[in-house]
């Protein structure tokens, strides 16, 4: 029989061409969106902000510090970001900008930084698999069923918020626990990962518990032959935690006794952690069964998490508890990477079947691919299993964990597509074949997707065109006239006050960030509450204008859930008195207007 290209051999093996193609085909497409961007184009709000932040840094704001000074809420535009995704884009940018300009090095650099990142992602979960021992059959399943997951998302051009990179560092975290070599230098890199993928963003966390259950996992099942690993990895996430905690913004101090970001209690659980793991890897050689060493690391779990606790005990709270009725009402409950699996179920079904139909066969994949493990590769799909229905969890408790909970859900997929495919490969025949192809559908995100989409209602050409309008809103040739008049304290909508920020000099009042939901209750109250009570209000807040977009969808909700309130007042075109046209424009629907407020 002749050598098929998908039989693996060596690092990639014979075949390696077909992944190469895989990965780069998608990358090419992905490519069109660049003279797009490079027009001004940027439709995510964290995208635009983080873009800002990059501007910010460049123009010399301080490292430590990520707040928003033209973002004027009570809570002084209080931002918890870290600055390590900041990097690659302030250096492109700071290298490219003589040559070709600022608009262009900035178009560059958010078009090339997620692809790379792309790029990366793509090459890890192929290196995963093989170090799982999944065939090459079964990673070029893989990657197709990538293309159609909720995780390409995060490597979109344009895509610079942090997602992106936080899947990276948590993929590369798990490819080095899967070394078979258990060598420091794989302790060390995945200890970096971990820290660093916690300091960017606090959802990684879910994933970190993973890759130290893992890590927990190899050492309780072979003993002391993990040894310099398990130490290497303690020492490393000693002295990483520190480093983040003190070279990351916001630096040491008491901003760091915070939840909803890398802070004092996870930094203290990291470090602590980190010295019971060295003393488990040089002595637990005395531990000479598995049941004493599951004892001892369940006691050091334990301990770790105590100190945590004690640290911080309000870190076990709601993270969304302190937010007001009314901004929940108002923002909260239309925020999709927000929604639970409940909400989904009653608003968006067809999306519950393209995230958790796919889900559910990867799912069963991966049982399966763990009970048909040979002995050497068990423990790792165990690890794979144990990160995926961390994953589930999180998605069912909130979407965001969708490209999460996608990626890991890959490899148990492909690897049955994989196994399928050879099995047709080796007998032939049409009944192989459709067992294949029906493996291949049904495991398919993008047939998952196609089935949700089957279960939609037609829209409308109403419906379509206000869905165009409200994108319209936010083009970027809507702010060009606004940018050039004299510095204003603008109040708008929840989604246009960045894009304001982005692309003008004026001060904004409100934002889509949890840190400053006073900002969101008071700016909003403007446009829920009475329309004989918006003036007063905006002369509180010291507003100079206000901007607004008729047809933009956050406003037409508005509307329809408060009927009478100054929103729906200005959705009917009824302008009052007190606000004067501020620009040249005289059509309204998808184009963003400027008022002055008057005090008479």
């Amino acid at each position: 029989m002749a050598s098929s290209p998908f039989r693996q051999n060596g690092a990639f093996g014979d075949g390696k061409w077909i992944l190469w193609s895989l990965g780069l085909v998608p990358i090419a497409i992905l490519s069109f969106r660049i003279p797009e961007l490079m027009t001004g184009w940027l439709a995510g709000l964290d995208d635009m902000m983080r873009l800002q932040q990059v501007r910010d840094l460049l123009a010399g704001q301080s490292w430590f510090d990520v707040d928003q000074a033209r973002l004027l809420t009570p809570e002084g535009g209080n931002m918890h970001w870290s600055r390590l995704p900041d990097l690659f884009l302030a250096g492109f940018i700071l290298v490219m900008q003589p040559l070709i300009g600022q608009a262009a090095a900035e178009a560059l650099a958010i078009a090339v930084w997620p692809l790379m990142l792309f790029a990366a992602v793509i090459t890890l979960l192929c290196l995963i698999m093989q170090r799982l021992g999944i065939s090459r059959a079964g990673q070029v399943c893989a990657l197709f069923f990538f293309f159609g997951s909720a995780a390409l998302f995060n490597f979109w051009p344009g895509r610079i918020d942090h997602h992106g990179l936080v899947a990276d560092l948590i993929m590369a975290g798990l490819a080095a626990l899967l070394s078979r070599e258990f060598s420091a230098r794989s302790g060390i890199i995945a200890a970096l990962c971990v820290c660093a993928a916690l300091t960017i963003a606090i959802a990684a966390l879910p994933y970190v518990v993973g890759l130290l259950a893992l890590l927990g996992l190899f050492w309780v099942v072979l003993g002391h032959l993990e040894g310099v690993r398990l130490a290497s990895f303690g020492l490393a996430l000693i002295v990483s935690a520190s480093l983040f905690l003190a070279l990351d913004a916001p630096g040491l101090g008491d901003r760091r006794m915070v939840c909803d970001a890398y802070g004092t209690s996870h930094w203290a659980a990291l470090a602590s952690g980190g010295v019971l793991l060295t003393l488990l890897g040089v002595f637990g050689g005395w531990l000479a069964s598995w049941p004493k060493r599951l004892v001892a690391g369940a006691v050091a779990a334990a301990l770790t998490l105590g100190v945590f606790v004690a640290v911080n005990p309000a870190c076990f709270g709601d993270p969304y508890a302190a937010v007001p009725d009314s901004v929940r009402a108002s923002w909260l409950s239309a925020v999709a990477e927000a929604q639970t699996l409940p909400q989904l179920l009653e608003d968006d079904l067809p999306r519950v079947l393209w995230v958790f139909g796919f889900l559910a066969t990867a799912s069963l994949a991966s049982v399966w691919m763990i009970v048909q493990a040979k002995p050497q590769d068990r423990l790792g799909r165990i690890g794979v299993g144990l990160l995926l229905a961390l994953a589930i969890a999180a998605t069912v408790w909130q979407l965001r964990g969708q490209s999460f909970s996608h990626l890991f859900a890959l490899i148990g997929a492909g690897w049955f597509a994989g196994e399928r495919f050879e099995v047709w490969r080796s007998r032939q025949g049409v009944g192989p074949l459709l067992i294949f192809a029906a493996a291949a559908i049904l495991l398919s995100p993008l047939a998952w997707r196609s089935f949700g989409s089957a279960t939609q209602p037609p829209v409308s050409e109403a419906d379509a065109e206000r869905e165009s309008l409200s994108s319209e809103c936010v083009a970027p040739e809507n702010f060009v006239a606004m940018a050039d008049l004299p510095k204003m304290r603008i109040h708008t909508p929840i989604d246009l006050g960045i894009p304001i920020l982005l692309r003008t000099p004026h001060d904004v009042f409100v934002g889509p960030y949890h840190r400053n939901v006073k900002g969101i209750e008071r700016a909003n109250l403007v446009l829920i509450g009475a329309p004989d009570l918006a003036q007063q209000r905006l002369l509180d807040m010291g507003a100079t204008h206000l901007a607004y977009c008729y047809r933009l969808g956050e406003t037409n909700r508005y509307g329809n859930l408060w009927p009478e309130s100054f929103a729906a007042q200005m959705n009917r075109g009824e302008i009052p008195d007190w606000l004067e046209p501020a620009d040249e424009l005289t059509e309204t629907d998808g184009v963003v207007r400027l008022y002055r407020v008057t005090s008479e």
